[in-house]
């Protein structure tokens, strides 16, 4: 014969009489304990050990680094000692007497805080038989399991919003006694991190909760102590994930798990974005002319007004600035035409094995892989760019007509010779090229050992066309710059991608957190539920489910309302040659040969030299580099190792952050937030003689 189950608080939560009434349901809810130290786990088990009627003293309140919570102050000494056993009873029933009721209600939302804020918070309850005496049940752990689950809350209006979000709802603070304007969602582990499902709202509200499907249990942990009536008690404890706090925030909500095939899918599409889709908008922003700014731009001096420095004649282009430009461009489509191979190799192999065939009309597969055969096609080098003003490439040029891909399938055909030429570039080796990539000017022989052909995405003078038109791309905002809506046309590739195509052999990389749509990223509410798990005996006796504990925030890591942890940071007492001179150089920076060679090259560049090169004409002056392949010594690649002090480093952190933030101050007016200073008597870096 079994009795039936049931979760409830803490054993010394329980009251009787006036005491019940005043707070009701106590009994049946599990509690949240906070600590303020990091030792927490020595001050539960000693307060269980010594004073369990105590432990109503750590329950959980609304609390900011303003007016914090007055709990019990830490006593470290008790942790280590105790009275004698004798006068232990004594001590417990004087203390059951002489305790105040719990709070009965909270004045302010209560907000969890992180560990960096030296909060930590503990779910406990007591899993009993509901027999005279309440005793505790005994749990096999070969056999059986005792975990807690975390809930999120979400108002019903939002579930059926359709246009948008009432803020004054979604803000609104859950009352547990009206619990049934919300629905909870289960955490359900999925990708990565997981996503919100939602827990069988009407059986929630009608008390009878269930497990959601691959819904994630989170660890407790037993410790038992002897209450005031000297009975022998067990208490289940599990640590409160408030760290995961933006895991929890940011992840979407559904109303079924994704099937694999769907988050392959979302994965390989996140990926195509990130590798190929990412670079090529990034290159619309480094094409477009900046006509305000005279000195970075591909126009001649005289191009500009002297006076205002508006641009009054677009004709006039610098060509060695034009051809440096155009360079930067090509090694970058370059490389985005590597890695947009690389995806179709993985995921349409047939398509790329097609492509490198040379065949021409229908590729195979479905319409979906020659539709986006065709919006590939429509990104094609204009006719300016061989005949037009200041084209690419022209009778005089190192590269001949023929050496101009003419789409952008016919320069994913041709890069695919180049991988290990591209990958191994700048290495040091003499089989691959040693100098960065520069178009030749007329006359000029072609650069070795890169890509024989050329092919832009985008160009600063003539329009390269996007795969979609704007007709085709989602609308964009009138007041977005052309470069924004050029960007809109290219992001749309993503949505025509043919998914019913993907090999299933390929491997689906896992997508990013930023491609993850969250919820909502407002403060989001919170309950716990402890759960009782002993699958041997379904479906007879199911699993033990306890009542949501009070609902709760949690706290992100620059909560302005969080305690600050003490921090102290003792600088270098003694500044001088002398008392510097006397720390070890014991940190160690190790630069490859290639790092090297780089640090070389800004050797003889001065502050100067910064300066003047992001000021407006007449005063700016190119900051030209000299080039510098990697470290060699006798023709050996050379690496290096370098000792630095790190109280020195410290003092330069110090002294750039003041300069960076005075400098900010200009545009935040944050300084009167940033910093306040006390005096120190006496605190000198030398004694007196």
């Amino acid at each position: 014969m079994t009795h039936p189950l049931q979760w409830t608080a803490p054993a010394p939560f329980w009251r009787t009489g006036e005491a019940a009434r005043a707070v009701p349901g106590l009994i049946a809810q599990p509690q949240i304990l906070r600590f303020a130290t990091d030792d927490f786990m020595d001050e539960v088990l000693s307060t269980l050990a010594q004073h369990p009627q105590a432990l109503p003293e750590y329950t959980a309140q609304a609390e900011t680094w303003r007016a914090p919570h007055a709990g019990p102050k830490p006593n470290p000494a008790a942790w280590l000692e105790r009275p004698p056993s004798r006068l232990l009873p004594l001590a417990r029933q004087a203390r059951a007497k002489a305790q105040a009721l719990p709070a009965v209600a909270l004045p302010q939302p209560l907000k969890l805080y992180q560990a960096a804020h030296q909060r930590h918070y503990l779910v406990a309850g007591s899993l009993v038989c509901q027999t005279p005496g309440l005793p505790d049940r005994a749990v096999d752990a070969g056999k059986q399991k005792v975990s807690f689950v975390l809930r999120r809350l979400f108002l019903k209006t939002e579930l059926k919003a359709t246009t948008g979000i009432d803020p004054r709802r979604a803000l609104k603070q859950p009352d547990p006694a009206h619990m049934d304007e919300w629905v909870e969602h289960a955490w359900v582990l999925s990708g990565k991190s997981g996503h919100w499902q939602v827990a069988q709202g009407a059986e929630v509200a009608a008390g009878r909760v269930k497990l959601v499907k691959g819904e994630e249990r989170l660890a407790t942990f037993p410790t038992r102590y002897v209450d005031a009536q000297r009975q022998a008690r067990r208490l289940f404890v599990g640590s409160v994930p408030v760290g995961r706090r933006e895991t929890y925030q940011s992840a979407s909500r559904m109303d079924t798990a994704p099937t694999a095939s769907e988050e392959a899918a979302h994965a390989r599409t996140t990926q195509f974005r990130v590798d190929v889709l990412a670079p090529w908008r990034a290159l619309v922003n480094t094409a477009r002319t900046l006509a305000d700014t005279p000195a970075p731009s591909i126009y001649a001096r005289e191009a500009f007004d002297d006076k205002t420095g508006a641009l009054i004649d677009p004709s006039k282009i610098d060509p060695a600035r034009l051809r440096a430009l155009r360079s930067q461009l090509q090694l970058s489509t370059w490389y985005a035409l590597l890695d947009l191979r690389a995806w179709l190799a993985a995921h349409l192999p047939d398509y790329l094995d097609w492509l490198d065939d040379g065949e021409v009309g229908t590729p195979p597969g479905s319409s979906a892989v020659a539709s986006f055969h065709a919006l590939l096609q429509r990104v094609r080098q204009p006719d300016a760019m061989r005949n037009g003003p200041r084209p690419i490439t022209d009778p005089d040029s190192a590269y001949a007509t023929t050496e101009l891909a003419v789409d952008l399938p016919d320069a994913l055909r041709r890069i695919g010779e180049f991988s290990e030429v591209l990958e191994n570039a700048l290495s040091g080796s003499t089989d691959f090229a040693t100098t960065p990539f520069e178009i030749p000017a007329q006359g000029v022989a072609k650069p070795a050992h890169w890509p024989n052909f050329l092919f832009l995405l985008v160009d600063p003078l003539h329009e390269v066309a996007t795969p979609l038109n704007s007709a085709e791309a989602p609308p964009n905002s009138p007041d977005d710059f052309p470069a924004e809506q050029r960007q809109t046309r290219i992001e749309a590739l993503a949505e025509h991608l043919p998914e019913a195509d993907y090999s299933l052999l390929a491997k689906a990389p896992e997508p990013s957190l930023a491609s993850l749509t969250p919820t909502d990223m407002r403060e989001g509410w919170y309950v716990m539920r402890l759960v009782y798990e002993r699958p041997d005996c379904a479906p007879f006796e199911g699993t033990v489910i306890s009542a949501a504990t009070v609902p709760f925030q949690m706290a992100g890591f620059f909560d302005p309302d969080a305690p600050a942890r003490p921090i102290r940071i003792g600088l270098p007492v003694d500044i001088s040659p002398a008392g510097l001179r006397k720390f070890d150089k014991n940190t160690v920076f190790m630069m490859s040969d290639m790092l090297c060679g780089h640090l070389d090259r800004f050797r003889g560049i001065t502050f100067g030299d910064l300066v003047l090169s992001v000021l407006p004409w007449p005063f700016h002056k190119d900051f030209n580099v000299a080039d510098k392949g990697p470290c060699k010594q006798q023709d050996m690649s050379l690496g290096v190792m370098c000792s630095l002090s790190i109280p020195i480093i410290t003092i330069c952190a110090l002294i750039l952050l003041t300069i960076i933030v005075s400098l900010l101050d200009f545009i935040f007016r944050w300084l009167p937030l940033f910093i306040v200073c006390f005096p120190l008597p006496g605190f000198k870096a030398r004694k007196a003689p």
